[in-house]
């Protein structure tokens, strides 16, 4: 069982995980100045899928996921298969851009398969030791997170120019709702993973989590404004380096992106862990392991080599998360409160 804490970090880092290399310039290059705007509009639609979520985990109470789709049978079968595709989706997108994030910034000349070869061997070993193991450490990286981001955040105001936020309203409405369509899944979607554990609440740290990506987003426009923010893949990191603490301590970007680091480890680490609680109990350990080499040899084999390979997986990625939300999470929910219903 998991405390509340853990529960409000881990989702507090998944309402956060698809905005590194995918949300911020994504959403900007449809929408520019106005793209706060539809972040603060997407959290509302966002808290629609949330509050489903919610729906799901206090309907099944005590029960873990497997046990719910066990007692569904033929259609837990089907859903369980799509729970795993979306498990492994997110792992491959989380390794990817993990891997172009770092090539990109830090190890310029490291070989791709190298730089998330450390990540696959912790995430292996903290999903070795189950749910409380996972949930403990993303405890004891969302303080360091909160305050990394919040500083990160301050430091930025004193850099915002409102001149390259203004005029506001110029995206065309159909646009925009892409634009918001894209938040609210691309946000709300992840908290699909926490259906691994009990009787958690993703209001309060969703909430907070999209409080950090709307002040993020409205900084990066009135940073480097629109036009410069959709050339950028990482505008996200790019205005980080415009920190500098006391008028003489620069280049301190690395440190505070560890932030972002950390939404993606727990990312990886949840939808690892998601996988490996929907496989079958029988040799459970061994094809776990299999499956997760096997898409982290997919992650820079098949997508990290190739460029048009890593826009496919951008664009690909808010509609085939939402798919998954619009096929399980009716079936779970009707099925959960009718069995609740009926226990009752």
């Amino acid at each position: 069982m998991t405390s509340k804490l853990e529960n409000f970090a881990v989702n507090y880092f998944l309402t956060r995980s698809l905005f590194l290399g995918i949300g911020f310039s994504l959403i900007i290059g449809i929408t520019k100045q106005d793209s706060f705007l539809a972040f603060i509009v997407g959290t509302l639609l966002g808290l629609f899928y949330i509050f489903w979520i919610n729906k799901i985990q206090k309907y099944k109470g005590d029960k873990n996921l497997t046990d719910v789709l066990k007692e569904m049978k033929g259609l837990g079968l089907f859903l369980r298969f799509i729970l795993l595709l979306f498990g492994m989706v997110l792992l491959s997108e989380g390794l990817t851009f993990i891997q172009l994030f770092a090539s990109s910034f830090f190890l310029i000349k490291t070989p791709i398969f190298f730089i998330s070869l450390p990540l696959i061997y912790l995430i292996i070993r903290i999903c070795k030791n189950g749910i409380t193991t996972t949930f403990r450490v993303a405890t004891c990286l969302f303080p360091i997170s909160l305050v990394l981001t919040g500083l990160s955040l301050c430091a930025l105001c004193g850099y915002a120019n409102l001149a390259n936020i203004s005029p506001l309203f110029v995206t065309k409405p159909l646009n925009f709702l892409k634009a918001v369509f894209y938040y609210s899944t691309l946000s709300a979607t992840p908290s699909l993973l926490m259906l691994v554990t009990n009787k958690s609440n993703s209001t309060n740290s969703y909430l907070l989590g999209s409080f950090t990506l709307i002040a993020k987003m409205f900084l990066i426009i009135a940073i480097v404004g629109p036009l410069l923010a959709t050339i950028y893949r990482f505008p996200e990191y790019i205005i980080l380096k415009e920190i500098k603490l006391l008028n003489f301590i620069e280049k301190i970007e690395n440190i505070v992106a560890l932030s972002w680091i950390f939404d993606v480890f727990i990312y990886l680490s949840m939808s690892s862990l998601f996988i490996k609680e929907l496989l079958p109990k029988k040799h459970n350990k061994i094809v776990h392991l299999i499956i997760v080499m096997g898409i982290y040899l997919i992650s820079f084999t098949l997508i990290g080599k190739h460029y048009t390979n890593e826009l496919i997986l951008y664009f690909v990625i808010p509609i085939s998360i939402f798919i998954v939300f619009l096929i399980t999470v009716p079936a779970l929910l009707i099925f959960t409160y009718k069995k609740r219903k009926f226990n009752s």
